[in-house]
């Protein structure tokens, strides 16, 4: 979510085999696979993203799709914050462990814990559960 990636899988095209990538891999010390050619289902989480990704941008892009790059936050902020029907889950809760803040939402009571430390605890503890049910919804979608 956040920082250099490990590794970095693309598909065979050209556009991603060129020196800049390469040394941007190197700068930042990550892995670059090329995934198998003509299998989209090797990098099927990506094909997926793209395909909804697309499909939203071209709903806001004018007719000469010069400006889907105003609308690029907008979606991705749509994307992380909306339930997933396979995970029953926003990307943002399973990546931090918490429902996201809205600028429109009621402001959060306020917990006060008796050590510092307890509130570190429960994120981790609502974490594992939320990722724990979200793995339970994938494998009884497929």
């Amino acid at each position: 979510v956040h920082g250099s990636p490990d590794t970095i899988i693309t598909d065979q095209d050209t556009d991603f085999k060129n020196e800049l990538l390469q040394a941007i891999s190197n700068l930042v010390g990550c892995r670059h696979i090329f995934s198998t050619p003509y299998r989209p289902q090797t990098n099927g989480q990506t094909e997926r993203w793209n395909s909804t990704f697309v499909t939203q941008i071209a709903k806001y892009c004018n007719t000469d799709q010069t400006n889907w790059d105003t609308f690029l936050p907008s979606i991705v902020y749509a994307y992380n914050h909306g339930i997933h029907s396979s995970t029953g889950f926003s990307p943002y809760q399973l990546a931090f462990g918490r429902q996201p803040h809205h600028p429109f939402n009621p402001p959060v009571s306020t917990f006060i814990f008796s050590k510092p430390h307890d509130c570190w605890t429960q994120v981790i503890k609502y974490r594992n559960i939320v990722l724990k049910q979200a793995k339970t919804n994938i494998l009884h979608q497929q």
